[in-house]
Order: C-alpha cells, then sequence, then structure tokens
C-alpha cells in the first residue's frame, strides 16, 4: 500500500476525534444525597462542667453514621455552588465520682449536631486518569444546630439540656467520578469547624462519605457518531468523541476511528492537504468555545499524526462558535432540549484535498 494511501486512511480515521461540548453545562442545577460515617473532635474534658476536681469525664460513641442532601447550581464546568443539609453525628458523655477507691456513675451528657451550608464548589479534571473523573474543593459556612442533653445527677445540677444555633465554617475535599449522562458518584472528606453549644465545648465535626449526583437538563443518551462525504469534506458528530468540556478522545471516539479508518483504507490520493477544523455550539462564551474548538482540533491532528499521518500535509484551526448550522431552529429551547437541538453545530470537519480529484480512486490492492 502506498504511504499516502496509509496517510489519508489514518488520517481520516481521526476524524471522529474532535467534537465540542460542555462538561457540565452552564447555569443549570443538580440534586444529590450522601451517606457515611462522622466523628466529632476536640471534645475536651477540661471545657466540659464538672461537679468537683473527683468527678471524671470519659467520651463514648463520638463516631457514629452521618449523612444529608445537597441542591447545586453549576455556573461554569468548573465552578459550582451548593445548598446542602448535614446530619454531623453525635456523642456521649459519661460522668464517674471517685471516693475511697470506690466510683460512682453520676450522670451522663449527650451532644449531636446537624447544620445547613453554603458553599462554593472548585473542580478540576483529573483527565490523565480518567475524562469522567474530577478532584474538587468545597468552603463556607454551615448554621448549626447543636443539642445538648444531660441525664441523672447532671441533668438535676445543671439542667435537662438545651439547644445552641451559630454560624461555623465547613470545608470539604472530594473525588467526583460520572458514570452515565445524568449520573455521578462522590467520595468526600468534610469537616465543620467549631460548634458551638450550650456547654463550654465547642466540638469539630469530621464527616468521610460517599454521595450520588443527578444532574437535571443533561442529555440522556449519547448521539450517534454521524458521517457524511461531500468530495474530500467529511462531518462528525461530536457528542460521542468527547467528554463534556474536555479535548481529550475517549475510548469510544478512539475505536470510531478505527472502524472508520478501515472504510477509507481503499482510497489512494497522490497527493493530499489535510485540515482538521473544530465547531462547538452557541452554549458558553466566545472565548472559551474559540479555544475549546482549537484544543480539539489539535488534538484530532496529533492522532492522525501518530498513526501515520506526515505532519507537514496536516493542519488543525477552530472556529469555536462561529459558523453554526442550526440557524434560528433553536430558539426559545431551554436546557437539554436546547442542548439536543444544537447537537449538529457540535462537529469536527475533515478537509482532504487532492491535487486533482481524478487522482482520488478506489484501489483494487
Amino acid at each position: 500500500m502506498k504511504k499516502t494511501t496509509l496517510a489519508l486512511a489514518i488520517a481520516v480515521a481521526s476524524l471522529t476525534a474532535t467534537a465540542a461540548n460542555a462538561a457540565y453545562e452552564d447555569n443549570t442545577f443538580y440534586v444529590g444525597g450522601k451517606l457515611g460515617w462522622s466523628e466529632l473532635y476536640s471534645l475536651d474534658q477540661n471545657k466540659v462542667r464538672a461537679f468537683s476536681r473527683d468527678v471524671k469525664i470519659s467520651t463514648t460513641d463520638k463516631s457514629n453514621v452521618a449523612g444529608g442532601a445537597f441542591l447545586g447550581f453549576q455556573a461554569n464546568p468548573y465552578l459550582a455552588f451548593e445548598l446542602g443539609y448535614d446530619w454531623l453525628g453525635s456523642a456521649k458523655y459519661k460522668r464517674s465520682y471517685h471516693n475511697a477507691g470506690k466510683t460512682y456513675d453520676v450522670g451522663h451528657s449527650k451532644v449531636s449536631a446537624q447544620g445547613v451550608s453554603l458553599t462554593g464548589k472548585l473542580s478540576y479534571p483529573l483527565s490523565f486518569i480518567s475524562d469522567d473523573l474530577d478532584v474538587y474543593g468545597r468552603a463556607g459556612a454551615m448554621i448549626t444546630i447543636a443539642k445538648w442533653k444531660n441525664g441523672g445527677y447532671v441533668k438535676e445540677s445543671y439542667g435537662k439540656g438545651g439547644t445552641k444555633t451559630d454560624v461555623s465554617p465547613v470545608y470539604a475535599l472530594g473525588l467526583d467520578y460520572r458514570f452515565a449522562e445524568d449520573f455521578s458518584t462522590r467520595l468526600e472528606y468534610q469537616y465543620v469547624n467549631h460548634i458551638h453549644t450550650k456547654t463550654d465545648a465547642s466540638p469539630d465535626a469530621g464527616t468521610l462519605s460517599l454521595g450520588i449526583t443527578y444532574r437535571l437538563g443533561s442529555p440522556a443518551v449519547e448521539a450517534p457518531v454521524v458521517v457524511k462525504t461531500s468530495e474530500r469534506v467529511y462531518d462528525l458528530n461530536a457528542d460521542v468523541l468527547f467528554a463534556y468540556a474536555k479535548a481529550d478522545l475517549k475510548e469510544k471516539g478512539r475505536e470510531e476511528l478505527d472502524r472508520l479508518l478501515q472504510d477509507l483504507i481503499k482510497l489512494s490520493p497522490t497527493q493530499t492537504a489535510i485540515v482538521v477544523i473544530g465547531h462547538t455550539d452557541r452554549i458558553g462564551s466566545e472565548n472559551y468555545n474559540q479555544k475549546l474548538s482549537e484544543q480539539r482540533a489539535q488534538s484530532v491532528m496529533k492522532y492522525l499524526v501518530s498513526k501515520g499521518v506526515p505532519s507537514e500535509i496536516i493542519s488543525a484551526r477552530g472556529v469555536g462558535k462561529s459558523q453554526p448550522v442550526t440557524g434560528s431552529e433553536c430558539n426559545g429551547k431551554r436546557g437539554a432540549t436546547l442542548k439536543a437541538c444544537l447537537a449538529p453545530d457540535r462537529r469536527v470537519q475533515i478537509e482532504v484535498k487532492a491535487t486533482n480529484l481524478q487522482q482520488v480512486r478506489e484501489t483494487t490492492h
């Protein structure tokens, strides 16, 4: 097989690799829930009032089940805001009095905490591991509600307890993995600092949880690859080739390119010039879409070169959202309906130009 035949075949095989979409569509919402394990820290027994120096305080059952729910707003692919509710767990205190070598139980206390938080969430893609994996951090404030209950002689001396509402800082670090178009799962560690109670103690709450998120407005079904040819121009649908807001080919995209390569290996041009052009839809800013289209066009070109296309005959450029094909037919649509309507705009064009079209023929060997 001629070198130019291999170059063109592999070049066009890489066509499938460059389409633009957004990882998480701007200005959309998501909901989720989480369940895990919590522990209350910094419950210093010296800060908890006792009857006398002879009364010893021991902490028991300060680790237990925790959970919560959250509502999020996705401002852009990297920034979101979350309103959440958390049950932060509880801890028990046992008080004992030592006298003449004997120990007497003089009562017990229990503190529990819950809260409502508002946090900002920054995400960063870990594409070197998986196109669907992000690391993220959250920070903000939580309105905490701490309850303190006393029993036994403690209740008689200090009352039955009380409730304290205050504001505490909250931080979290986690991993988010998208396993379906609408669903992702997250592993997170959250820390709430200084939960104020009616007593002198101000515990911290650390929670390790596993959660699930459902994104509203995401397309339910991945669009199939559509390949059209007009002389030497190939148009490919982008949605199957890239993860949202990513410029790296998915495994499925490479497989589609490899299948396309088998069909194009019959072409044997004597001279070619190959141009890869990335297009996006109109969702998002002009600068964001221009950069994304350029990155994806470059990704396709590099893949083609890695498959044997001579670097001197191929180039790449992005045109962002400047050349839509849907016109005004999507006006008035929003959310998932708009995204599905704009699918034809998200494409990659591969222009294969021969010096003379008559030189492009089907080979029998």
